[in-house]
């Protein structure tokens, strides 16, 4: 007696000990689940799932079977979603299958919502047979795969070649993890939908970068008719007058671009970064996206151009300011970081070798910056009055310890720093360098003239 009731208890810690792991293994499938958001990808994860909970050798997912002719015809055709554990040639016997005459033990499952057992389908009186190719079952497991919203989607169909290998207990976990998966398959379906509305966003907004293209195409034309109407006015007009009347377009229209037509660039660029951010990594869309961030991107270079163009006009065609902004637009170009220009006052014109000496302490700085100071914005002001020429570059970057801002000029390390305060002072000149506030470095040059 004591003998049979331990042997009972052993066997009732075995059977929950079961379930426990029964019931873990179907919550490692519902995370796993949570995880893909690609429906087919997703249909096969709940079919290895299906095949892994039962123990079983093969396990498929058919959707609902497609009937054609009228009922008496009784011929159907199998759509198969995703299958498991079967050999290439299997699969590829599915892949092929055409319509099939009656469906036997498969009609409760698809039609009727009823889950079925079959202990040994060549015993089963509605069973008619293994076809040609088909995978040799004797065991038999069908569980139908409704949504929430009561919907069927297909079934389970799961198989081994032993008989007799499902239990009611398999019938319990596999529609469990068929309410899983019908909330997996609900959350991929909504991803689609959205990847959709991103996509047809995507497509909504080329066409608006479409027509902004189309729009600075006419604003250029015009702008070339402006100037055109310029050079007409030039005979007409005193000199002093036509300089005046230039200089003073020319600032019009370097504020229209810059506030109208480089801000519509920014926001193209801005629109397609939250699109590319709102996508999922492996998208189709990321590489048109991208594109339109770079046209966007040579856009607003190409506005800064002309905007500098008209803003300019009336400085020397080959001094400091020409060659400053050349050196500044290579470094834009050839690297990420978004460098500027500020002409804060222009008076007269210093000599050569002044703006030679200023250029070359900007060359060096900007070339320091870009290897050393890890930024991602420089400024570069420069400023002539009549007793004086004023060069700062200042960056966003990591700047300099205190010590080498301290002892740069005593020591045989930083020749570049040493080059440039010697130039300056060879000029009798000022060289400061100093952090700045927010960080970053400034590196300021002032020359009498």
């Amino acid at each position: 007696m004591t003998h049979t009731i331990e042997e009972s208890r052993a066997q009732l810690i075995a059977n929950l000990q079961q379930q426990a792991e029964e019931l873990a293994q179907l919550n490692r499938i519902a995370i796993a689940l949570t995880s893909e958001f690609d429906l087919q990808r997703l249909l096969q994860m709940i079919t290895d799932a299906a095949r892994k909970v039962t123990a079983a050798q093969y396990a498929a997912f058919f959707l609902i079977p497609e009937v054609l002719g009228d009922a008496a015809s009784n011929k159907v055709v199998f759509n198969l979603a995703a299958l498991s554990g079967a050999t290439e040639s299997m699969v590829a016997h599915f892949r092929r299958l055409g319509p099939v005459e009656g469906i036997g033990v498969l009609q409760p499952v698809f039609w009727e919502g009823e889950s079925v057992i079959v202990d040994d389908v060549l015993q089963d009186s509605s069973y008619v047979g293994i076809p040609k190719g088909h995978i040799p079952v004797r065991s038999f497991l069908g569980v139908q795969l409704r949504t929430r919203e009561g919907m069927i989607l297909g079934a389970f169909l799961i198989g081994d070649t032993r008989p007799s290998h499902f239990s009611p207990r398999h019938v319990e976990l596999m529609e469990a993890l068929s309410a899983q998966a019908a909330v997996a398959i609900h959350n991929a379906q909504l991803v689609a939908r959205e990847r959709r509305a991103m996509e047809e966003y995507a497509a909504q907004l080329e066409v608006e970068v479409c027509e902004r293209t189309a729009e600075l195409e006419r604003r250029n034309q015009e702008l070339s008719r402006f100037a055109t109407h310029l050079q007409q006015l030039h005979h007409e007009l005193t000199e002093v007058q036509k300089r005046q009347m230039l200089n003073e377009e020319r600032s019009r229209i370097a504020q229209e671009l810059h506030d109208r037509v480089q801000q519509t660039l920014f926001t193209i660029g801005l629109k397609a970064d939250w699109a590319k951010e709102h996508l999922n990594p492996g998208s189709l869309l990321m590489h048109p996206l991208r594109s339109i961030k770079q046209l966007a991107a040579l856009g607003t270079a190409q506005v800064r151009d002309a905007i500098f163009a008209l803003s300019s006009a009336a400085l020397p065609e080959d001094g400091l300011v020409k060659m400053l902004y050349s050196l500044i637009r290579d470094l834009r170009e050839s690297s990420s970081i978004e460098a500027d220009l500020v002409v804060a006052e222009w008076v007269v014109t210093p000599a050569v070798g002044v703006e030679k000496t200023l250029f070359t302490v900007a060359q060096e700085a900007l070339y320091n910056i870009r290897r050393h100071a890890k930024a991602t914005i420089v400024i570069v002001t420069v400023q002539v009055t009549a007793d004086k020429a004023v060069l700062v570059v200042q960056d966003n970057g990591v700047g300099l310890p205190i010590q080498v801002l301290q002892n740069y000029y005593e020591n045989t390390v930083h020749l570049g720093l040493k080059g440039m305060r010697s130039r300056i002072e060879e000029l009798g000149g000022q060289f400061t360098l100093v952090n700045g506030e927010e960080g970053g470095l400034v590196v300021k040059a002032v020359v009498p003239l």
